[in-house]
This record gives structure tokens, C-alpha cells and sequence, in this order.
């Protein structure tokens, strides 16, 4: 968790530092470009005063010069542009930077120096090299002609030197920001990445516990998560409970199959000792012999059992198995085989079947031992002279309806979701059942699950109904 936070620190750290990066030289070019233009934009309107000025005063030697020489230095302290005066053949006859002595004054450009001139106002050039100077300058050359007529270059221009001080002033201020932003966002990215990473932790946690068999394990969901985290804390917690209610189921089917195998293989063992050391006279063994043959048939049934829970479970009903047959008639044959119960108790038997039939496709054999279940436990439960209702109606969604019903105690609210648990027995309200494994609602509900079908019970008013569906056959 240490390297995840870490990696997750460094990552953002990183990506705010890129970004930062990204925007200060963004930032840097765009103040470059803006500076230049600026500065271009003053060196021409200082190339445009000037010529304004030599062209109202006049360069010729005497009072007209010295005036401009004047307004050039004048002009110079105002902007910080130098500006000089130059004559048709290139030679500086006045320059802003001194009104006494000026070392500027009698420079010669060359000719291919002024031939970028224009009439039409002032040409700019980034970067010129300008001799007088002595380095390349941000200038701008414009040609005039004065009232005599002669033709006069004016070049204003300003040292790069400028551009880079405030360059450079831009990029410490630049600094200063990244480092500023950077003191106060790795904290708050710290603290929402420790904050990202709490519930994450706690999982791991938690999963930890879970691995060493702690399955009562809970993580909080606080609504300042994102709801990414939220949602996984849900789910992680909806996994824990399936796994914890896995767990006690495991633990209440090795508690229940481990109390039901305990009783017929003490008597087996018990039996077979007592013929085995004379305990059980000659004469006896074979009614005790046949007693233990029962409980081996017994724990066949339940072993048989519950590889057929296993199997539908697992595989579910394969199509090969399935086939068209009538529900109807498969009800009244599983009937017929409780005759001798249902005379033996007087039940008082109610059937509501179609007269034209009801056709399923299904696993027959496995139906039939629904219907066989739901029947014997009907029987079993009714009292002498009770009710006993079959039937068999449509049902919504292309299905057909089967229900069983019998009259006898009700079953209390508590115990009808725990009826078709395995090893679920009802001897506290039913005192009757004491001879089941607890597992013939457990197949049932195992079939009709296979089938992609539904079941449920009611009780209510000392009436218990079974009742589940089957699809009709559409062949």
C-alpha cells in the first residue's frame, strides 16, 4: 500500500509539475511575442516622430540640426529609443544620444543597410545588426524627403537587451510561481491522495482478515468518496456477506449432515458390535440385520440425494432430458401411488385439473419427483380427515401453475423462508417430522431452480399451499 501511495504521490506530483512546466513555457513565448510587438510597435512610432520632426525642421547644417538634435534627445529619454539621422549616402549627421559630442555623428551605413528603406513609413527588423551600435538591435528604417527636397534615412532603434531583461524578470517571476504552487499543492495532493487511498487500505485489510477466516469484516462508506470508491466499498461489503452467509452455510451443512449421518451409523456400528461379540444372541441377528440393513438404505438415499442436488446445482437440467408430457397426467399417477395413505388418514382429496390436458416440456423423472415430494410432504403433515388440494391452472407469461395444498397447523412466518433449506426440518412446529433427512424440499426447489422456473408457500390459517410453475410446451 506504501508503493501505491507513493507511486500515486509521485504521479501527481509529476503531472501538476508538467503542467506547470507546460504553461510557463507557453507562457514565456506568448510574453516574448507580446514584448517584441510592443517594442516594435514603439520603435516605429519613434521612427515616425523623428521623421515627422527631420522632415519639419530640416537636416541641414545650422540652427535647423541642432533643433532636431534636440527633439531626438529629448524624444530618447522619453522612450529609450536612439534614433539617428542619416543622409542619402549613409552618413549620420544627427543622433539622439548627445546634443554636444556625439561619437555616433559622421558613421557611414552602408548602402545595402538602408536599402530596406521605403517611402511608405517604417520598416521594422527584429534582429539588425546596426554598426554604429556595435550589435544587433530591434530597428526601424524609414526614408524621407525634406522640404529641399533631399532625401533623409531615419533609424530608430532599441537594444535586445531590453527583451531579455524583462525575459529574464519574467521567467524569476515564473519560478516564483511554480515553487509557490508547487508548496501548496503537493499538501493538498497528499492529503486527497492518502484520503483516495483510506478505503483502499482498508480492503486490503479487510481482505486480509477475510483470508485468515474472519468473514465479519465491514468497510464504512462515506459520502465524501468518489462515488467509484463508494460503490466498491458496496460491493466489497455485499462479497463479505455472501462470503460470511457461504461460510455459515458450510459450517451448518458439515454441523447437519455430520448430526444426520451420526445416529444411523451409531446404530449400525452399535448393532454389528453386539452380533459381533455375542451381545446379540444367534437367534436375534436377523431382525437386527434387517434393521441395519435400513439404515445402509437410509444413508444410500441420503448420499444419492444430495449427488442429485449437486449435479442440477452444477450442470442444471441438460436438454437431452427434456421433452413434452402432460402435467396433468403426471399428477394424477403420483396421486394413485399415495392411495393407500390418503385412505389410510381419510383425507378428503380436492383436484382442480384441465380437462383437455396441460402440456410442459421438461424433465419428466424430475418433475415427477417434484410433484411426488410436494405430495408426501402434503400427506405427512395433514391431519386425519384433513384436506389434500391438487391443481394445475394457467398461468401468466406463456406457464402453467402447479399447486399442492394441504390443511394442518400453519406454519409460522419465521420458518417459511427456511423451508427448502437443506436439513431444514419443522419439528417445532410439526412434531410429526421426525423421520426425514430435511432434504425433499431442498430437491424441489433444486429442480424447479434447474428449470429456470419459480416455487414458493404460504401458510395462513391452517393452510399450507405449494405452488410452482412450469413452461408450456411451444414444440
Amino acid at each position: 500500500m506504501k508503493r501505491s501511495f507513493g507511486g500515486q504521490m509521485t504521479l501527481t506530483i509529476c503531472l501538476i509539475s508538467l503542467t506547470l512546466l507546460i504553461l510557463s513555457m507557453s507562457t514565456q513565448v506568448l510574453y516574448r511575442r507580446l514584448t517584441v510587438d510592443m517594442l516594435a510597435e514603439d520603435v516605429n512610432a519613434s521612427a515616425d516622430a523623428a521623421s515627422d520632426m527631420a522632415e519639419l525642421l530640416g537636416t541641414e547644417a545650422g540652427r535647423g540640426r541642432e533643433q532636431l538634435c534636440v527633439q531626438l534627445n529629448f524624444a530618447a529619454r522619453a522612450t529609450g529609443n536612439d534614433t539617428v539621422v542619416c543622409d542619402e549616402s549613409g552618413l549620420i549627421i544627427a543622433c539622439s544620444c548627445s546634443l554636444q559630442r556625439c561619437e555616433h555623428v559622421g558613421y557611414r551605413f552602408a548602402s545595402d543597410f538602408l536599402d530596406s528603406a521605403s517611402p511608405d513609413g517604417p520598416v521594422f527588423r527584429e534582429d539588425l545588426e546596426i554598426g554604429c551600435y556595435g550589435e544587433i538591435r530591434m530597428a526601424a528604417i524609414s526614408m524621407i524627403q525634406t522640404k529641399s527636397g533631399t532625401v533623409r534615412y531615419v533609424v530608430s532603434s532599441r537594444s535586445t537587451e531590453d527583451v531579455e531583461k524583462r525575459l529574464s524578470e519574467a521567467i524569476r517571476a515564473n519560478i516564483l510561481v511554480v515553487l509557490i504552487v508547487l508548496v501548496f499543492s503537493i499538501p493538498v495532493a497528499w492529503y486527497f491522495t492518502q484520503r483516495h487511498m483510506k478505503p483502499i487500505a482498508q480492503m486490503t485489510a479487510a481482505a486480509r482478515r477475510m483470508a485468515h477466516g474472519q468473514m465479519d469484516v465491514w468497510i464504512d462508506v462515506d459520502d465524501k468518496d468518489s462515488t467509484e470508491l463508494n460503490e466498491l466499498a458496496l460491493a466489497f461489503n455485499n462479497m463479505a456477506q455472501a462470503l460470511a452467509k457461504s461460510e455459515q452455510n458450510r459450517q451448518e451443512f458439515v454441523a447437519n449432515i455430520s448430526h444426520e449421518l451420526k445416529t444411523p451409523m451409531t446404530t449400525i456400528s452399535g448393532y454389528m458390535e453386539g452380533m459381533l461379540d455375542g451381545t446379540i444372541p444367534p437367534e436375534q441377528q436377523s431382525k437386527y440385520m434387517e434393521i441395519t440393513a435400513g439404515e445402509v438404505k437410509r444413508l444410500s438415499r441420503l448420499v444419492r440425494s444430495m449427488l442429485e442436488i449437486s449435479r442440477l446445482q452444477d450442470q442444471g437440467i441438460p436438454a437431452e432430458r427434456k421433452r413434452s408430457f402432460d402435467l396433468c397426467q403426471t399428477v394424477g399417477e403420483v396421486l394413485l401411488s399415495f392411495e393407500q395413505q390418503i385412505n389410510s388418514k381419510h383425507l378428503d382429496v380436492q383436484t382442480d385439473l384441465p380437462d383437455l390436458g396441460a402440456r410442459t416440456y421438461a424433465d419428466p423423472d424430475a418433475v415427477t419427483q417434484v410433484v411426488y415430494n410436494l405430495i408426501d410432504n402434503a400427506v405427512k403433515f395433514c391431519p386425519e380427515k384433513g384436506e389434500l388440494g391438487l391443481r394445475v391452472a394457467q398461468a401468466t407469461g406463456g406457464k402453467y401453475l402447479v399447486s399442492v395444498r394441504n390443511t394442518g397447523p400453519t406454519i409460522p412466518p419465521e420458518e417459511l423462508s427456511l423451508v427448502f433449506d437443506r436439513f431444514h426440518k419443522t419439528d417445532k412446529s410439526r412434531s410429526v417430522d421426525r423421520d426425514g433427512w430435511g432434504l425433499g424440499l431442498y430437491i424441489v426447489k433444486a429442480i424447479i431452480l434447474a428449470h429456470e422456473e419459480d416455487i414458493y408457500v404460504t401458510s395462513r390459517d391452517g393452510v399450507t399451499e405449494f405452488s410452482f410453475t412450469m413452461p408450456r410446451d411451444n414444440h
